[in-house]
């Protein structure tokens, strides 16, 4: 999708740091916005922001934890927008638990939010999708799917599903003109990891994670700034961030050194906590 100029983007989690980012790099590329969230303050908050581009910029209040409200989304886009090009699925969660300590809930919620909130818009926008000359459809997953982190089971797992599910729906989609990204941040600075951080195993661990992805990890702005460009070339798979790139090279050419080094650095942490 060479332009992007005119076209509807509906981005999920719209309302966090990189959703925020992705909405305001998609206007100055000239993009119609429907803005997803559960938030419905602060998404109000960055349409206003929005709303000097003269943009048709849309807000829903959703739980996409809920297939029913994603259920209900369509009728809602479609009187705000003429048509749907791009889908950006961006909403996610994170937990800093181990195995022993996820219990189902835990499963059940990070897997609801990840993947089966992206795989219900992606079912229920299809149709719409299908309507257009080419469309778009972005995954975020994570680097967490190249290998399993320790203390990040239920994350890894949903994302490295969201990312298998992205290569399949990339092949059933080609012959439609529908393309597919699966991107792979690293560390971003964000506050994701803020909502769910009390429920982690050591909170001052999670404090340090915190601070290190916002000392290390790369700004919101310059990761909505690649995904854009990948979405005007069709990238199949973006990785982003340097601790991403060395990720995904060591679990290829390195996978036993790496499965080693995570299990010393997580006896570490366990030792000294």
């Amino acid at each position: 999708m060479k332009h992007l100029r005119g076209k509807t983007v509906v981005i999920t989690g719209a309302a966090g740091g990189l959703g925020s980012a992705l909405a305001k790099a998609l206007a100055s590329e000239g993009c119609h916005l429907a803005l997803i969230d559960i938030n419905q303050r602060e998404l109000l908050s960055l349409a206003e922001d929005l709303q000097p581009s003269k943009l048709r910029v849309s807000c829903h209040v959703v739980n996409l934890c809920e297939k029913t409200d994603i259920y209900k989304l369509p009728a809602e886009l479609l009187a705000a927008h003429q048509s749907i090009n791009v889908i950006v699925n961006n909403a996610g969660m994170t937990l800093q638990k181990s195995i022993e300590n996820h219990n189902a809930e835990d499963w059940q919620r990070v897997f609801d939010l990840n993947f089966w909130a992206a795989v219900s818009m992606c079912q229920t926008l299809l149709p719409f999708l299908r309507q257009q000359n080419s469309a778009h459809i972005v995954n975020l997953s994570s680097m967490a799917a190249f290998h399993g982190l320790p203390s990040q089971g239920s994350y890894s797992s949903s994302k490295a599903a969201l990312q298998a599910y992205s290569e399949s729906l990339r092949a059933e989609l080609s012959r439609d003109g529908i393309s597919v990204s699966c991107i792979h941040p690293g560390a971003i600075q964000t506050n994701m990891i803020m909502a769910t951080l009390n429920e982690s195993d050591d909170l001052e661990q999670a404090h340090k994670n915190m601070m290190l992805a916002q000392r290390f990890g790369v700004s919101a702005e310059f990761a909505a700034k690649k995904i854009v460009r990948g979405i005007k070339r069709n990238t199949r798979s973006m990785t982003i961030g340097a601790d991403a790139k060395l990720l995904k090279l060591a679990s290829i050419v390195f996978p036993g050194l790496t499965a080693k080094l995570l299990a010393r650095t997580y006896s570490r942490f366990i030792a000294s906590s």
